[in-house]
């Protein structure tokens, strides 16, 4: 069912897609105004320079890139397979990529002809985009024209098959009414935009609510855009499926009805799950799938887990259950395929069980670190795409596992038993828009089967990515490799910023899952970084220079905090007041420098989060409630003090400041008063929290005049010894 779904969205483009003096199909049809636009968009100047061309005739997804005479041709099975083509012959002749630091980089007047034909084949029909958290901890404020950007560059990335969530709350809105909710037990129930994945996943309600009216409005008109974009790329988004979930409470409302109360997810409230077995599911699910349809028009792909994150099953027939939900899906659309993440023990086999391998799809998360499928051989025989989170929380520590992106799906390609139905491969990070080498290598291993001589890519990724072949750039990159984005066992996550600690002379960990431990050399990295600044007066004005420069430089910041704080500690237990005098004060002036040079960098200040969120609100009522969630959800992430608290641990200019740094300064005045009256009580950290998230920040998070690159290498230059 998926491959003959696959040659239909092929057949379908042949039909939809217009032509133009620079994009015609092979066998004349009309065709691909959404390319024509890509090349508007990111190379103007050479909209006539281009030939591109769809073959409705090849079997698996392919571009090539040649010349017809003194024309750039650029060929392939689908608009993304040529959008992704385009994007190879930029970064092999033109030296430049279109990435999330700069979208439309700076092209030759002419273009050059390419000196061979360059021929790739991909061995994945499903090429998936995004995590449910991505939602929540990047895209939620964003608006058509960051959305237009986003698209094209997941066209230019190879992305088939987004994850597309924007809107929903409105399919929520009208499925409730539909079942009996009123509007006010309906938005007592949906969250507050920033926390909408969570509810999604079946992990909570009501956190941040009630949301606007406007808000709902804004949203579909914006997800008609966002849907449009996508399929005139013959992208097939990905929706939200019905599984089950309802309000909690659902039974007080329906008593006959056969419910799972799911109990708490961390310290919220889980909604409810409807048995699937229940005589209502099937009415129910239809519900949604029409108030879906009617919304945003048909798609074949939807997405959804039964008791996902420790969900309870309250003895139910799991097999029976995923039966029943895939039944209703087909009851709607016979072509439906349910695709479902691997996370954690999910799916169960006993779920697997009830799937048709027809009509069902398992992504496996994270397999950059964990190996489900190489545990289990594949999933019973379920099709399957391995995918890379990489990033948690929207955290921006430097972090990546290059090896194992440029290894692992190899290994899944060959591997004699789970191979048989792998059929995709996706990149789901839980944020975005940190660490650009990231995507850049997984885009290229979409088209490859090969093994990766990785060195040689570092090589080449450091050329494109600057524009430029000076030595020093590749030297860096060379050590960048080998030292935070190397592949260490026990490394799942960035190593974290002790700044963002909660204050104790116990710290090991940041957030709840993850731990402080740098498992790469911080002295070779430290070099690395020095070679780095070498050139950095002439790379002044590049702005993925400007961006990486900060990046890099903070991390090393963030490295020499680790050391400070550890000396802190051999100072408490020693008893030694002078060492523990000037290791807070060193600490201290560690986080405000981390901050000044975060603040000249508008990527890295806090500014840039909440201007996203007042500026999605009509109202200064509206503006402000976006804006309190939004620095919520970077701190303690919830209203008490639980579990999630500093989970994304985000250092950024003006948190750090205005934040981090009265934490950290609070505690260290507590240890000097308590080093000769040890029984003083330790001062009360998520009341700092509840102050700042009210306070009126005002010009100490703004982002600075400074040049990114002057102060980068004034900052480090002053500790680099």
């Amino acid at each position: 069912m998926i491959n003959r779904k696959m040659n239909k969205i092929v057949f379908i483009i042949s039909v939809l897609f217009l032509c133009s003096l620079s994009a015609h199909s092979q066998d004349g049809s009309d065709n691909m105004e959404a390319i024509n636009g890509l090349i508007s968009r990111i190379m103007p100047q050479h909209k006539t320079s281009v030939d591109c061309r769809l073959n409705v005739k090849a079997i698996k997804p392919y571009f090539k890139i040649f010349k017809f005479g003194q024309k750039l041709v650029v060929e392939g099975n689908s608009p993304v397979s040529i959008a992704s083509g385009l994007h190879r012959y930029m970064k092999d002749y033109l030296n430049v990529s279109v990435s999330w630091t700069d979208f439309t980089p700076v092209l030759p007047d002419k273009l050059p002809l390419p000196s061979k034909v360059i021929k790739e084949e991909s061995p994945y029909e499903f090429v998936t985009y995004m995590n449910y958290c991505t939602f929540g901890y990047t895209t939620v404020y964003w608006d058509w024209e960051r959305w237009e950007k986003e698209i094209d560059w997941m066209a230019l990335h190879g992305v088939t098959h987004p994850l597309s969530m924007v809107g929903v709350e409105q399919v929520w809105r009208n499925f409730l009414a539909r079942i009996g909710y009123t509007e006010e037990e309906t938005k007592k129930f949906l969250t507050g935009p920033v926390y909408l994945p969570w509810l999604l996943m079946g992990n909570m309600e009501a956190l941040g609510g009630p949301m606007p009216d406007e808000w709902f409005e804004k949203q579909v008109a914006l997800q008609h855009k966002i849907l449009d974009r996508m399929r005139s790329y013959g992208m097939e988004p990905i929706f939200q499926a019905f599984y089950g979930m309802v309000p909690s409470g659902y039974k007080a409302k329906y008593p006959n009805a056969t419910v799972v109360e799911q109990g708490k997810w961390n310290t919220f409230d889980r909604p409810d799950v409807l048995s699937p077995l229940d005589p209502e599911f099937d009415r129910l699910a239809r519900i949604w799938y029409d108030e879906y349809t009617a919304l945003f028009g048909k798609t074949d792909y939807y997405a959804g887990d039964l008791f996902h994150e420790g969900g309870k099953t309250g003895g139910l027939d799991v097999t029976a259950c995923a039966r029943s939900v895939e039944k209703a899906m087909l009851t709607f659309n016979p072509d439906a395929v349910w695709v479902l993440q691997s996370w954690g023990p999910n799916p169960v086999p006993e779920l697997l069980k009830g799937l048709s391998p027809e009509h069902a799809l398992v992504v496996e998360l994270c397999a950059e670190y964990w190996h489900r499928w190489k545990d289990n051989g594949g999933y019973d025989g379920i099709p399957w795409a391995w995918s890379n989170i990489s990033n948690w929380g929207g955290n921006i520590g430097l972090h990546g596992r290059l090896d194992a992106i440029a290894s692992e799906p190899l290994d899944a390609l060959h591997d004699k038993q789970a191979s048989k139905t792998l059929i995709g491969i996706g990149f789901t990070p839980e944020g975005i828009e940190t660490n650009p080498v990231v995507p850049a290598l997984w885009s290229d291993m979409v088209w490859n089967s090969k093994t990766l001589d990785m060195e040689q890519w570092i090589q080449k990724y450091a050329q494109y990515r600057y524009h430029s072949v000076l030595p020093s750039l590749q030297e860096s990159w060379n050590g960048f490799y080998k030292t935070v984005y190397g592949t260490y066992p026990g490394s799942r996550r960035p190593s974290e910023p002790v700044f963002c600690a909660e204050p104790s002379l116990g710290v090991k960990t940041v957030s709840s899952w993850s731990q402080c431990k740098i498992y790469y050399d911080p002295n070779l990295f430290a070099d690395a970084c020095k070679t780095f600044l070498q050139d950095a007066s002439a790379l002044k004005g590049n702005k993925n220079y400007e961006y990486d420069v900060v990046d890099m430089v903070r991390q090393y910041i963030s490295d020499l905090g680790r050391s400070s704080y550890a000396r802190i500690q051999e100072a408490w237990k020693n008893r030694n007041r002078e060492l523990f005098d000037k290791e807070t004060k060193r600490f201290l002036q560690l986080i405000k420098d981390q901050d000044r040079l975060l603040l000249s960098h508008p990527a890295f200040c806090l500014q840039s989060w909440l201007e996203s969120a007042r500026s999605a609100g009509s109202t200064p009522g509206i503006k402000s409630q976006y804006e309190y969630y939004n620095k919520l959800i970077v701190t303690s992430w919830d209203t008490v003090d639980g579990s999630l608290n500093d989970y994304t641990h985000r250092e950024l200019g003006g948190l750090l400041g205005t934040y981090y740094y009265k934490r950290w300064s609070l505690y260290f005045n507590y240890l000097n008063q308590a080093w000769d009256n040890p029984s003083l009580p330790e001062p009360y950290m998520f009341g700092v929290t509840k102050t700042w998230l009210y306070e009126k920040l005002g010009d100490t998070i703004l982002s600075s005049s400074n040049n990114p690159v002057d102060t980068a290498s004034e900052i480090f230059n002053k500790y680099y010894q």
